[in-house]
């Protein structure tokens, strides 16, 4: 089949072939990679998963970064750091620790702050979290984040997958179609910047 020309950008460029566009690397050789099956174990805890026992803020650090060690090469920065504990303590995403302690609450939401973070506001964050109270249990939703979180990178980072799946939600909400989207989002933004440096942009979990 004869392609079409492809147009220049302006008259005094040069003429562009479709050699010259056609992709080196293609997304099955992506899904493929080291990186990718790495995101593939990404395992986000269960509510019953965490820790029972209160931990200090460097423990929870630990333990966070510890989680989410599979999508590094896909991250923008630190996920936690202590700066950023006292900044979501202040915002009122966070209660503050008890003799310096965090339970498991305070564990679960830091985590779920980490995932939204990435492609919400503090505000929004924020905003979703007072939703939830007034709809699920910590636990509950907290869980359906993990489940949601997993099944939305396994679609992208999976061969032959289909292209939907159904909600684990027990009853759809406003509000859970709300979380369910800011979890695809983040799944989206982890497969696209794990492309880009897959692609050889180096730079690309920095901007």
């Amino acid at each position: 089949m004869q392609h079409p020309r492809v147009i220049p950008m302006s008259d005094g460029s040069g003429s562009i072939s479709q050699e010259d566009i056609a992709p080196t690397v293609l997304p099955d050789d992506f899904v493929r990679s080291p990186m990718a099956q790495r995101i593939l174990s990404f395992h986000f805890p269960r509510y019953n998963e965490l820790p029972s026992v209160e931990l200090y803020r460097e423990q929870v650090i630990a333990l966070v970064e510890n989680v989410f060690e599979p999508l590094n090469e896909c991250s923008e920065g630190p996920w936690l750091t202590p700066s950023m504990v006292n900044n979501y303590v202040k915002a009122h995403l966070l209660s503050a620790p008890q003799k310096k302690l965090y339970g498991r609450e305070q564990i679960a939401r830091l985590l779920v702050i980490c995932v939204f973070k990435q492609v919400l506001s503090i505000s929004a964050i924020s905003d979703l979290f007072r939703i939830q109270k007034m709809t699920y249990m910590t636990d509950v939703a907290y869980d359906y984040v993990a489940t949601e979180l997993e099944r939305a990178l396994r679609h992208f980072f999976s061969i032959g997958v289909d292209d939907e799946w159904t909600d684990t939600a027990s009853r759809v909400t406003r509000e859970s179609l709300l979380v369910r989207s800011a979890v695809l989002a983040f799944a989206a933004k982890t497969h696209l910047v794990g492309y880009l440096d897959f692609l050889g942009y180096d730079d690309a979990s920095n901007h």
